[in-house]
């Protein structure tokens, strides 16, 4: 069951037409994300946030849900986007990168599944790198059939441009985002990427030992780690309050210009939606 867990949108969204909009969806496995915004101003206007727990899901019966439920879905923008976020997935330079032989990697890393390869990439200090996912069947076969002219990108992608230019001063940098069952972390090191990855999560325990699990297999004690969270987490959750006391020095994502951000979203902290709004600011 899919439910609409937030719906804002800025009071004046209507006096621009839907032919001055652009129109973001992203996927991620809980949860479905829509973003409205105005490329000649920079501005997001509208922004809905759909979640479902069943994990075997049947992505046909989701998106129809999601399309009832929504105000924005079937608008005739000027142009639309999806990006898919935190399925398995890795990063693989040029060099190495073989459609073929990607997907079999990927299954044999993941398992053998009923699943087809997505792949987008990025260029990073003027060298392309992969970021390849295996993605459900039916989720690939829709994007293909039901949004055949519609562009899919790998929501990772822009957070580690996040990353690299939040921490290009620091020695040691993490920018984490927090999504309904998973979280995306990047670890920038010396204006290096070091790590970019997505993990599941169902309880406050998965996300420390990841953490921990990270902090020890890559020896980052050894540098000052700075890290930045935004998303689905409170200043008073348990999970952000056992994150502080493994790493002390966490802050807040900078929020965005009050004038790139214009819904009404009083109702949640700055970093609350910030995660959704990386994507296209």
């Amino acid at each position: 069951m899919v439910e609409k867990e937030i719906s804002q949108y800025s009071l004046d969204r209507e006096e621009l037409a839907a032919i001055e909009k652009q129109l973001t969806i992203e996927v991620g496995l809980h949860y479905i994300a829509i973003i409205e915004f105005v490329p000649a101003s920079e501005s997001i206007t509208a922004v809905e946030l759909f979640t479902f727990e069943k994990l075997e899901h049947n992505w046909y019966q989701i998106f129809q849900e999601v399309r009832l439920q929504s105000i924005l879905f079937d608008v005739n923008y000027a142009s639309k986007q999806i990006f898919i976020n935190g399925f398995q997935q890795s990063i693989i330079p040029e060099k190495f990168y073989k459609a073929e032989e990607t997907n079999n990697f990927l299954q044999i890393l993941y398992g053998w599944k009923n699943s087809d390869l997505n792949y987008d990439s990025i260029y990073i200090q003027n060298q392309q790198v992969y970021i390849a996912s295996q993605l459900p069947t039916d989720l690939q076969q829709m994007f293909h059939v039901s949004f055949s002219d519609i562009p899919v990108y790998n929501s990772l992608r822009k957070q580690i441009e996040t990353a690299l230019k939040l921490g290009s001063e620091l020695q040691n940098y993490w920018h984490i985002q927090f999504y309904p069952g998973c979280f995306s972390l990047v670890s920038v090191q010396q204006q290096q990427l070091h790590l970019a990855e997505s993990y599941c999560y169902t309880c406050v325990e998965d996300i420390i030992f990841r953490l921990v699990s990270i902090l020890n297999t890559y020896n980052i004690q050894t540098l000052p780690l700075k890290v930045q969270v935004s998303g689905i987490i409170h200043e008073s959750d348990e999970m952000y309050t056992a994150i502080k006391k493994l790493i002390p020095d966490v802050q807040w994502q900078p929020s965005f210009r009050s004038e790139q951000v214009l819904i009404e979203k009083n109702y949640y902290p700055e970093h609350y939606l910030q995660p959704f709004f990386n994507v296209v600011l």
